[in-house]
C-alpha cells in the first residue's frame, strides 16, 4: 500500500523505554490514533507480520497507528522475568500519554488475544476516554488462558521421559507461592500471573469506550463465534454498550507453525472501522 511511512521509536514509559512501530497516513492533519496491544509470548511474534498489515490498512483510512513492545518484550527494556501485570497496563498509559503529547485528539486501542484482555482492564480501571476498542480473538478469563499457557510445559515434559509428569495445577500452585515457572523459554513471574488469573471481562466496565468491535478468527463451516465471546457479547450489549461482533472465516495464525495471513479479518475489520464515519 502506497501513501503511508512507518517509523521506528522509542517512547518512555516509568521502567524504560518502549520500543513502537509508528505507522502514519500520507495526510498530516489526522487527529486520531490507534495503539495496538500485542499479543502474549510467541502469539505475539507470529502475529507480527497480519499487525502491520492491518496498521498499515489502517493508515489508508486516516489513521495512525502505534504498534508497542510491552516492557520486557520484543525490543522494549526490561527483562520477561520481571514482568508484572501492573507495568503492563502502566505501558498502555505511557503509550495514551504520549499520543495526547502529540496532538492526537482520539485515541483507540486495538488488542489482540491478551493484549485485548489488557486494554479491557486499562479501561475499566482508567477514567480517560478510549474512543473505540478493536478486539481480535479476545482472551476474556485470563486464569483459562493462563493453564492452557502452562499446558505447553506438561505437553513437553510428557515428550521427555527423563522428567517426571507434571499437571498444570502443580505449576500453577507454584505460582500462586511465589515461585518462577518457565513455559517454553518464557520466565512467568507470579506477580504477572497471580493478576492475570483474577482478570475476567465479564466483571468489568466499559462504559468509557464509545465502540467496541469484536473479530474471531473460525476454520469451520458454521461461522460460530466460541461461547465465551457470545455471552459476553450479549452482556455488553444488555449493558447498553455499543458493540458489534464479528466472526470471519480463517486460521489462528497466532498460533500455526507457518506464517498465514488472513486478508478476510483485515477487510472486514478495515470496512468496519469505515463504517464508524
Amino acid at each position: 500500500m502506497l501513501g503511508h511511512k512507518s517509523t521506528p521509536l522509542f517512547i518512555p514509559s516509568e521502567l524504560g523505554a518502549l520500543f513502537c512501530m509508528y505507522f502514519s497516513p500520507s495526510s498530516n492533519s489526522n487527529t486520531q490514533c490507534i495503539v495496538h496491544i500485542p499479543a502474549f509470548a510467541e502469539e505475539m511474534n507470529k502475529s507480527r507480520h497480519i499487525v502491520a498489515m492491518q496498521a498499515r490498512a489502517f493508515t489508508e483510512q486516516g489513521y495512525s497507528v502505534l504498534v508497542i513492545d510491552l516492557w520486557g518484550t520484543g525490543d522494549s527494556q526490561g527483562d520477561f522475568s520481571e514482568v508484572t501485570w501492573d507495568i503492563w497496563l502502566s505501558n498502555v498509559t505511557s503509550a495514551v500519554n504520549w499520543l495526547q503529547q502529540q496532538g492526537y485528539k482520539s485515541i483507540n486501542l486495538w488488542g489482540l488475544r491478551s493484549g485485548a484482555l489488557l486494554a479491557i482492564d486499562f479501561i475499566n480501571k482508567n477514567s480517560c476516554c478510549i474512543d473505540k476498542l478493536i478486539c481480535w480473538q479476545p482472551v476474556l478469563n485470563g486464569e483459562q488462558f493462563l493453564m492452557q499457557f502452562l499446558r505447553l510445559r506438561v505437553a513437553a515434559a510428557m515428550m521427555d521421559k527423563t522428567k517426571s509428569g507434571e499437571k498444570t495445577s502443580d505449576l500453577k500452585d507454584q505460582l500462586l507461592k511465589g515461585y518462577s515457572v518457565e513455559v517454553a523459554g518464557y520466565s512467568l513471574n507470579p506477580k504477572l500471573v497471580i493478576p492475570m488469573l483474577s482478570v475476567k471481562a465479564k466483571q468489568m466496565s466499559l462504559n468509557n469506550v464509545n465502540l467496541c468491535q469484536v473479530f474471531e478468527l473460525s476454520d469451520e463451516e458454521e461461522l460460530e463465534g466460541s461461547h465465551i465471546t457470545t455471552q459476553w457479547i450479549k452482556q455488553l450489549t444488555e449493558l447498553g454498550v455499543n458493540i458489534s461482533f464479528d466472526v470471519v472465516n480463517g486460521h489462528p495464525f497466532w498460533v500455526t507453525q507457518e506464517i498465514l495471513e488472513s486478508t478476510r479479518l483485515i477487510k472486514l475489520c478495515s470496512q468496519r472501522l469505515a463504517e464508524c464515519h
